[in-house]
């Protein structure tokens, strides 16, 4: 959040699972040549190699520029141009869906995000609440489509200790003209959201591989547990309840759209360390389709 004393803000993200990798590289100036905008580049690489299990693989690798600034007061906008070209394999095992989507694709997107920010303070706000709402648009596309999201989440301390945040997040994507939204493209629960459920593993399935929805609602409330850890300033013990949803399958009517309410609730330990803040969860599902995991 730091570097070089700067203010300079540097993420680094590597994901390995059992049959993807993802890297991501994220530098952002927040006083670009003293103009009070920020300046952020973004470099992503995506493997998905589904050909023994499901029949496909994606490869997906874009770039991305763009900036930030304060238009108005505690409203922020962030315009960017993003980059990327996708290339989609199939063999004889990969259903008729996918085997339509197989070739390569090249994106020249538009996206922008508008932040309303009205929290008393950046980090553990005790009063308050921050709104966002994105939007990605094709500028020229292979097969476009369009990402809607919104989120909300406010905080209120009733009483000492007690600090009270409810969020909603929600995302959508639609294809324009006739083509489907592609595989890489195609909306997950993010694990923060929805505890409890392994990442991925929600949502609509296709025979036995998981692929996501055109839809993504969840609804995310929690509340610190007064005068338990007081002496520990750098912990807080929460209590929390997750509920949402992933549907939607715009490829294939034969496809359950697993339009099902997955619900869960648990305790979650969060830590200031030297490093940044860190959060365990412990969740008990309540309600899932049987599908999930």
């Amino acid at each position: 959040n730091n570097f070089a004393g700067k203010g300079i803000k540097l993420e680094t993200n590597l994901a390995l699972g059992e049959d993807s990798i993802r890297g991501i590289f994220d530098y952002t100036h927040p006083n670009f040549a003293y103009s009070d905008r920020a300046l952020t580049t973004s470099l992503q690489s995506t493997v998905s190699d589904k050909l023994t299990k499901y029949g496909y693989k994606s490869s997906l690798n874009s770039i991305g520029l763009g900036t930030e600034y304060e238009q108005f007061d505690d409203l922020f906008f962030a315009p960017s141009i993003a980059i990327s070209n996708e290339k989609l394999e199939t063999n004889s095992s990969a259903s008729a869906a996918y085997k339509k989507q197989e070739g390569s694709y090249f994106d020249t997107m538009f996206r922008y995000g508008l932040t309303y920010d009205k929290r008393n303070v950046k980090f553990q706000p005790t009063d308050g609440f921050l709104s966002k709402w994105i939007q990605h648009l094709p500028i020229a596309s292979s097969s476009p489509s369009i990402l809607n999201g919104y989120s909300i989440t406010a905080y209120k301390e009733p009483i000492d200790d007690m600090i009270i945040s409810t969020g909603f997040f929600g995302r959508a994507i639609n294809s324009v003209g006739d083509d489907d939204v592609r595989v890489s493209s195609r909306l997950y629960a993010p694990s923060k959201r929805l505890r409890g459920f392994e990442t991925g593993a929600v949502g609509p399935k296709d025979g036995n591989d998981y692929v996501g929805g055109n839809y993504i609602a969840t609804i995310n409330t929690s509340s610190t547990i007064p005068y338990v850890l007081q002496t520990q300033e750098n912990m807080d013990l929460k209590v929390f309840l997750d509920v949402g949803n992933v549907w939607g399958v715009d490829y294939s009517s034969s496809v359950d759209d697993s339009n099902k309410i997955r619900s869960s609730s648990g305790l979650a330990l969060e830590i200031l360390t030297p490093i940044g803040p860190l959060s365990f969860s412990y969740a008990e599902v309540l309600t899932k389709a049987d599908t999930d995991k």
